[in-house]
């Protein structure tokens, strides 16, 4: 039996289509066959593309061709950067098989909505039954109506004006600057609650104030003065301003997961309960939910360092946020994604080196997170420790162009290190 991931719902070729193909940070790299045989590229750099910007129209046609063609062609797949690796750089700092597995899990199925484990042929590892996550599609990169998408697209704050903070970086995302990084912010303080429902997972990451008086870390989901929800408006550009799909959202509890039946979405509210397990497990998968975002920030950071949470506006109360703009233009967007994984980092333009720079924040967030947990390993706040693992081991993996040398390579890096790869990579050898 084969399953086909939430993503694979943009594949038809129309404006409304190229918001799902073209917001995907750290794409889908590796992909299952339509029939026999095993596991390939989802994607790969048109020849009319340097590595380095400014590009051509006709290579950001191009790549824009490759990312809305690709679901087509292939039965699902994965990002290396938010399973594979998101569960070696958790294995690094201390946590053990079972959690670095589930925050790897939930990291991917924020893309997907549900991610279920799959082999190099395509089809479930035997143990899928036990390893495949929730639904949790009210979160997924082309769900607009839940504000999922914005889990993907995570604007900074610019104290409540339209105007880009000059200083913003969201290739090194200041994560504890409410203020500055509002929704990034949010998620994470969710996720480091841990469980209950003390810290909020709101829409749009909007909260009533803080004690420190921000809109992103307050007690509960943002209303106006009367209790009443306000709306989040926003545009998603396709080509520029006069191309773009809008969205609207009303501030409140974040929709958690969209019954394909119909009946009652699930709330995070919920989220421990509908998650099920271990206090373990449910902590697991809200971090493997921020780090995505994180990863996504860093992903998309010259689109949405332009952008702004601009609110509340006096004339309603409500926000807004537009995704516009040149660097926000889904050809340049594509080729960005294609930068991320098979090519020589070294020749990329700095602003452009984000998987470099996602590993590097992520691996810096999992020893924060595991130290809250008690399994942190000394070794793993160690620059050189780090060095060894990103440097040595999994940025040379992940500039393999080839998708089996790419896999076994990160393989090869559990293996060295005394620990099972990822579900459905290649086993160490002797095994």
């Amino acid at each position: 039996m084969r399953n086909r991931p939430m993503w694979w719902c943009g594949a038809v070729v129309t404006m409304a289509a190229l918001v799902p193909t073209g917001a995907r940070a750290f794409a889908e790299d590796v992909c299952y066959p339509l029939g026999t045989g095993t596991v390939q590229n989802c994607t790969n750099l048109p020849s009319s593309c340097p590595l380095r910007e400014p590009v051509s129209a006709r290579c950001r046609a191009e790549s824009l061709a490759v990312l809305t063609n690709a679901p087509s062609q292939f039965n699902g797949g994965r990002s290396v950067v938010h399973s594979d690796s998101t569960y070696l750089l958790a294995r690094a700092v201390g946590f053990s098989f079972s959690d670095a597995y589930w925050i790897a899990a939930y990291n991917e199925a924020t893309d997907l909505g549900q991610f279920i484990p799959r082999d190099i042929y395509g089809e479930p590892v035997p143990e899928a039954a036990a390893l495949t996550t929730v639904d949790i599609s009210g979160l997924v990169r082309t769900n607009l109506q839940t504000g999922g998408v914005l889990f993907h697209y995570l604007s900074p704050r610019s104290g409540g004006s339209a105007v880009p903070f000059p200083d913003v970086n969201g290739l090194k995302p200041e994560v504890n600057d409410a203020d500055t990084e509002g929704m990034l912010t949010h998620i994470r303080a969710w996720a480091m609650e841990g469980t209950g429902t003390t810290a909020p997972l709101c829409t749009a990451g909007l909260t009533l104030p803080s004690p420190g008086g921000d809109l992103s870390t307050g007690p509960a989901c943002y209303t106006d003065d009367d209790g009443e929800s306000v709306t989040v408006r926003g545009l998603i550009g396709l080509i520029g301003v006069a191309e773009s799909i809008p969205f609207t959202l009303a501030t409140g509890t974040q929709v958690l997961s969209v019954p394909s039946d119909g009946s009652t979405p699930v709330l995070s509210t919920g989220f421990d309960e509908w998650v099920g397990g271990t206090s373990s497990h449910v902590k697991d998968a809200r971090l493997g939910i921020y780090l995505h975002a994180l990863g996504d920030r860093i992903s998309h950071h010259v689109c949405t360092d332009q952008a702004v949470v601009a609110g509340p506006n006096p004339i309603d109360g409500g926000f807004r946020e537009d995704f516009i703009g040149y660097e926000c233009g889904q050809g340049l967007h594509s080729l960005r994604h294609l930068y991320e994984i098979g090519v020589d980092y070294s020749k990329l333009s700095p602003k452009d080196r984000t998987t470099i720079a996602a590993l590097s924040a992520i691996y810096d967030e999992l020893v924060i997170f595991a130290r809250a947990r008690g399994v942190l390993l000394d070794v793993a706040t160690t620059p050189a420790y780090k060095a060894a693992l990103l440097e040595g081991q999994m940025l040379p993996a992940l500039q393999t162009k080839d998708v089996m040398s790419r896999l076994n390579q990160l393989s090869a890096t559990a293996c060295s290190r005394g620990w099972s790869p990822f579900p459905g990579s290649p086993s160490c050898r002797g095994d």
